[in-house]
């Protein structure tokens, strides 16, 4: 299977498990609402941002195996697959028993003395935060399995055991809305043993599908290996550290500034908010996702020509798909709202229109941040873009001090990401070769072109139809859709992406005859 050909289908393949992941997360979304209430719903934003920060260093290593993995792939060389597969197993073993020697004090500490959590909801946090941190610990034992999955490319596969866990999940959240005892409880118990069950079983496939995942304990202790997983992880470690703090301190910031019992809508806004725009956000990576163990393995293959390529419709690719669904759903964020949740927090709408921006911002250089990563040349790029994240919470925090509003967070998030993209781009320069003119003529400007289409033609919907309602929402969405569509064709592809799209439509209508015949 060819390169592109392998991008499509994984492509395909995510993006059919994250549509049926937000039509069924729109319902199951407001029924947790519904059954937790708002404080609880804010509550359980701010104390599960508190695994995320202890559960990051996986993420990291995690991100390093998998390209080594990738690498490997890449030279064809299936031994050592086998031995960098089981130095992740060693490592994340070792990672799994520090998460809860160190963690679950850390996490029991803060729920008792750092966080706003009221009096009557104590127990059921710490119950909440364990059965988090038991998640947590398996799933890190499962993670070198799951990432083979993703190095391998066989993503198509990994996206059926996501469909699985949509499908329970939300069966168990329907139910929900008719359960009377403690809802934060029981979803939060439910929600660990679906996912501990679904990774094992992962694990399982995992260990029976690819010859790379067989154990070797004699591998285990491969230090030089070792020390290469943590030296790339090192850096990764830094610039990780910046993405939880811009990403997961804001709720807690806001949960200090405005406690949940006095401003009930602030913290459920700020989750609400970023949960629609997340769906937007998952639609766009099911593309990148498609693309980035790609990127890997054209760089193990030593294929610069290829890699650089990929690089750039990572970026271009992934932009649009994020701008396509992005400026319909900030022109009707106020009534999607109401008719997803009939009586959304004050700020949702806000919120999630500014973590949308943040988006299309982070996607505009997505493909040179997969490329720099490829490289493995990561020590100065982490260091700077970690930076400048981290320093975005003291920013908000400040302007929170100051007098600033909930809302001036969000854009303080907004300049952190205009700046990591412009940093991005001076590394891809340097690392990749890739000319900031180039990204500039080939990316930015044809966003920016088609993107001002969509909204204009949107934007002129909502004007002629002043009355919100189903039908304006449809027609909103679906003017500035084809309005952006038909500008790409003339602005956004080049040529041999306007004959590959081309090379589809006829062999659709090919089938369909087949089919009538």
């Amino acid at each position: 299977m060819n390169a592109n050909k392998r991008v499509a289908i994984n492509a395909m393949a995510t993006y059919g498990r994250t549509l049926l992941g937000m039509a069924l997360g729109l319902f199951s979304s407001r029924w947790v609402l519904q059954s937790l209430g708002d404080v609880d719903y804010g509550l359980m934003g701010v104390v599960g941002s508190l695994i995320v920060f202890i559960t990051f260093l996986n993420s990291v290593v995690t991100g390093a195996c998998s390209r080594f993995f990738a690498y490997s792939i890449g030279k064809e060389d299936n031994d050592d697959l086998v031995r960098w597969f089981n130095v992740a197993v060693c490592v994340h073993t070792f990672l799994a028993v520090l998460l809860v020697v160190i963690g679950a004090p850390i996490g029991e500490w803060a729920i008792d003395n750092f966080l706003n959590i009221p009096v009557d909801r104590l127990t059921t946090a710490h119950w909440v935060f364990r059965f988090s941190l038991f998640a947590a610990f398996w799933t890190m034992f499962n993670t070198p399995y799951i990432a083979m999955f993703t190095a391998t490319q066989n993503i198509a596969e990994a996206s059926l055991w996501d469909i699985v866990r949509i499908l329970t999940n939300f069966v168990f959240v329907y139910w929900l809305t008719t359960y009377t005892g403690d809802a934060w409880f029981v979803y939060s118990g439910f929600t660990v043993l679906l996912a501990v069950s679904l990774s094992i079983g992962q694990a399982l496939r995992a260990r029976y599908a690819f010859a790379g995942c067989k154990i070797n304990l004699s591998y285990w202790g491969d230090r030089e290996r070792i020390k290469k997983v943590f030296s790339f992880s090192g850096w990764s470690l830094f610039g990780s550290l910046g993405y939880l703090a811009r990403t997961q301190l804001p709720a807690i910031l806001l949960n200090k500034y405005y406690p949940p019992m006095k401003y009930t809508y602030v913290n459920s806004s700020y989750q609400v908010g970023g949960a629609l725009a997340s769906y937007t956000q998952n639609l766009s990576s099911a593309l990148m996702g498609a693309f980035q163990p790609q990127i890997a393995t054209l760089a193990g293959a030593d294929d610069k020509e290829g890699m650089l390529k990929t690089v750039m419709r990572a970026s271009k690719f992934g932009s649009f798909l994020m701008a396509i669904m992005a400026i319909p759903l900030a022109l009707e964020a106020d009534y999607l709202l109401v008719l997803w949740l009939k009586n959304p927090p004050l700020l949702a709408s806000t919120f999630c229109r500014l973590v949308l921006l943040q988006m299309i911002l982070d996607n505009l250089t997505f493909g040179h941040m997969s490329g720099i990563m490829a490289s493995g040349k990561i020590k100065w790029y982490q260091i700077t873009t970690g930076s400048l994240c981290i320093l975005s919470v003291p920013i908000a925090w400040l302007v929170l001090e100051l007098g600033g509003d909930a809302i001036s967070v969000s854009w303080v998030i907004a300049g952190c990401m205009a700046a990591c993209s412009v940093t991005r781009l001076f590394f891809g320069r340097s690392l990749l070769n890739i000319r900031i003119s180039e990204w500039a003529k080939m990316v930015l400007f044809p966003i920016l072109g088609v993107s001002l289409v969509s909204f204009v033609a949107g934007l002129g919907i909502v004007y002629a139809i002043k009355e919100p309602s189903f039908l304006r929402l449809i027609i909103t969405s679906v003017v500035s859709c084809v309005a952006m569509v038909v500008a790409s064709w003339f602005l956004l592809f080049d040529q041999s992406e306007k004959n590959m799209l081309g090379r589809i439509v006829v062999k659709l209508k090919l089938k369909k005859n087949e089919h009538y015949r």
